[in-house]
């Protein structure tokens, strides 16, 4: 009876890529019933696209400037943009497209790992640990993380390219590797380490050094792949223009960071404990994947005791002493703990961005490592000790739990505030999650609860800028006027160059008949001119100034929108009003035009131009 190898080798392939496809749905198919959530949601998608009726050219074109979220990644702003065009305001279209780019890394990931190694099963698993693991469902269930699958996709993508590279080494196929690299780093720049990444496959399993990893292990699989081996040096110098690539991606990154001012100082958060945070999460991140429990949208940072981070330090020396003795013999020990220890570096927190110790969405790439290094290490050991059936059997119930761990996990997803409940629930002391389950309780007029919340909040953290926004809007609906002023002037205080706090006490001073008072803080804030390119302030100032009957004043600040903003359908709109008070007829008559160019819908622009005389 003859048996085709190779025909039976493509069914196993199609039928792991069938199963890896399964898992995924079963787990994410709940997302597409889910919401924004009001926690960056509103940073990348709703409050820039609500907007717009249709993204044109310039839009496109605008990406590639745009820093506002204080990253560079005009891809994964223009894959935000695609979604709206097809899905608008249904959520539910927006988390299908991250589930589809989460199944498309998943088989990716299988193919890539087959390819090198030409050990299926083990690729499969390692495969569906990725897609079904609980830690990972941040990245695929919260929208504004998009960002991270997307880049993802390229990351593997262009491993893929280099190992298509490495069969025959010549500059055709080096080109989209390179091309494929640089769509990563649009997408997000935590995509930085992959050149390292691909100095670790050259060694295992691409076995391309004079370093001959698979002679101490002859029952190991062997890679499918054979490629000419080079010295070290060349190794490195195949990669500078990678490099070069990480190198204006990290100085581009920084540039934009501290444009919004995102890079926390020292002062704030000194390198000492920056430093002991980055050997605690390093730890937490492999708890977190043997014990996905307690997973949380935000992690605030805790003070461990001595001892603890002396045991951390002890488990990752003992981990690194073991994979680098034995790095011959086990090299995918090695392989795994270094991509899992290296991909880390970008966001352990030695340069800080944003107020969390860790994020669950941080470990998307670094525990594909970590996988790797466990499943071809069990892999060996169990072989050993139980038979193939037994190994079959325990994979399947570890991914079994981790399916109903992370099924329990998405559900959180549905909504803001299930999710910083959930927060709240899991973690001590944790200022962020009580301040934005406090804002979602005022949305449900729940004051008297979301007043408790935002009390817990200023505890912790008393300077904190949307807590003291929040409990002066618990104090108007309380009808406590005048403490919601002096928490206003107090949030004025904390950030200044912030616009929601100006604009909630313009409305209480004038409701309070304070309404000169009101634009002088309006005032107060340009004059600060703290951030130039803050369209929100001089759009609402010249909103108040309208309203005042102060029309010159308001005309400037318009213009400096549109200076800040020149395709702003709305900005248009309410400058073409002011003139037209002004009886300045034809100029307003251009600014509607411009409005209804841009917002198709404009109701008002189109009133306007349509009465008689006008045109």
């Amino acid at each position: 009876m003859n048996v085709d190898l190779n025909s039976i080798g493509k069914r196993s392939v199609i039928l792991a890529i069938l199963v890896l496809i399964i898992l995924t749905l079963v787990i994410y198919w709940p997302v597409q019933d889910y919401e924004f959530i009001n926690y960056d949601d509103q940073l990348y998608v709703t409050d820039i696209y609500s907007q717009k009726n249709t993204i044109t050219i310039r839009d496109i074109s605008d990406a590639f400037t745009d820093f506002h979220t204080g990253n560079w990644h005009p891809l994964t702003t223009m894959s935000h943009m695609l979604d709206w065009q097809l899905f608008g305001e249904k959520a539910g279209g927006h988390h299908w497209t991250s589930v589809i780019i989460h199944i498309f890394n998943t088989v990716l990931l299988f193919l890539l790992l087959n390819s090198l190694t030409g050990a299926i099963w083990r690729s499969a698993l390692v495969a569906a640990l990725f897609a079904v693991h609980p830690i990972n469902v941040e990245s695929v269930a919260w929208i504004a993380e998009r960002k991270n699958v997307l880049s993802t996709f390229f990351w593997i993508l262009t491993m893929l390219l280099y190992v298509w590279y490495v069969k025959q080494p010549n500059w055709k196929r080096y080109l989209p590797v390179f091309l494929c690299f640089a769509l990563g780093l649009m997408s997000k720049p935590m995509l930085v380490t992959l050149p390292f990444v691909l100095l670790l496959i050259d060694y295992w399993p691409l076995n391309r050094t004079a370093i001959d990893t698979q002679n101490e292990n002859k029952s190991e699989i062997q890679a499918p792949l054979k490629v000419g081996k080079a010295k070290l040096s060349f190794l490195v110098w195949e990669k500078i223009p990678l490099f070069i690539l990480t190198s204006i991606s990290i100085c581009v990154t920084l540039y934009t960071q501290h444009t919004v001012k995102a890079v926390v100082n020292l002062d704030s958060l000194p390198l000492a404990k920056r430093l002991s945070n980055a050997i605690v999460s390093y730890g937490l991140y492999i708890k977190k994947m043997f014990w996905p429990v307690d997973l949380a949208v935000i992690y605030p940072y805790v003070t461990m005791p001595a001892w603890q981070i002396l045991v951390i330090v002890t488990l990752l020396v003992i981990i690194t002493v073991i994979v680098c003795k034995y790095f011959l013999r086990y090299p995918y020990w090695a392989v795994g703990w270094f991509w899992y220890a290296g991909t880390l570096v970008p966001v352990i927190g030695i340069v800080q961005v944003g107020s969390q110790s860790m994020a669950d969405r941080y470990a998307y790439i670094p525990l594909i490592g970590l996988f790797v290094m466990i499943v071809w290490g069990m892999a060996y050991v169990f072989k050993k000790i139980f038979s193939t059936k037994m190994v079959a059997a325990i994979s399947g119930m570890i991914l079994v739990a981790l399916i109903i761990v992370s099924c329990h996990q998405v559900q959180y997803w549905q909504n803001t505030f299930s999710l910083f409940n959930h927060a709240v629930n899991v973690t001590e002391n944790n200022s962020i999650a009580h301040s934005n389950l406090a804002g979602e309780l005022l949305k449900q007029n729940k004051v008297k609860e979301a007043m408790h919340h935002c009390q817990i909040a200023l505890l912790l953290d008393p300077a904190n800028y949307n807590t003291l926004v929040r409990i002066a809007w618990a104090y108007n609906l309380l009808d406590e006027k005048n403490k919601a002023i002096d928490a206003l002037r107090l949030a004025i205080k904390v950030r200044p160059e912030y616009v929601r706090a100006y604009n909630d006490l313009y409305v209480l001073l004038r409701q309070a008949g304070k309404a000169e008072e009101a634009l002088k803080e309006y005032r107060k804030a340009v004059e600060l001119n703290l951030n130039k390119n803050n369209l929100e302030l001089h759009y609402n100032f010249g909103n108040a100034l309208a309203m005042q009957g102060h029309y010159d004043e308001a005309v400037i600040q318009y213009n400096q929108a549109l200076r800040i903003q020149p395709r702003n359908a709305f900005v248009h709109n309410d400058l073409a009003m002011v003139l037209l008070r002004q009886g300045k007829t034809d100029d307003a008559l251009n600014h509607f035009r411009e409005a209804v160019k841009l917002q198709p819908r404009n109701e008002n622009a189109h009133y306007q131009l349509l009465i008689p005389g006008r045109l």
